[in-house]
């Protein structure tokens, strides 16, 4: 398949840009604190966030009721076939680059091994 056949298709299977949304959806259990609670000694509570990661380290979480949680999972697994995306299209655009590259075989000089004498400069 030629490269520009390969990044169509590359391209043609990625969800909408609008939907991306970078980060994680986790699922943490808690503990309420209420000494009557089931969590007290039980299972805890389950609360579920989108978690990001900023420039500088800085984490933000938000938490996300139930109705959203597939939509925000859709939004990550739009982010990562993206990123996959750039991932395989560079790739191709590094194959391409080093073809480019390289002269056609009738115009390679053969190599001696060793690199060209240059005049010394008097002085």
């Amino acid at each position: 398949m030629s490269r520009e056949l390969e990044r169509r298709r590359i391209l043609a299977k990625l969800p909408p840009l609008e939907a991306v949304l970078r980060g994680s959806v986790i699922v943490r259990v808690l503990r309420c604190g209420k000494p009557g609670c089931h969590c007290a000694e039980g299972e805890g509570h389950p609360a579920t966030y989108l978690s990001v990661t900023h420039a500088g380290g800085r984490t933000e979480q938000i938490s996300l009721p139930a109705e959203l949680v597939p939509l925000a999972r859709r939004g990550v697994g739009a982010y990562r076939a993206w990123w996959a995306a750039v991932e395989k299209l560079s790739a191709l655009n590094r194959d391409q680059l080093r073809a480019q590259r390289r002269p056609p075989a009738a115009l390679r000089r053969r190599s001696t091994g060793r690199s060209p004498r240059r005049p010394r400069r008097p002085g």
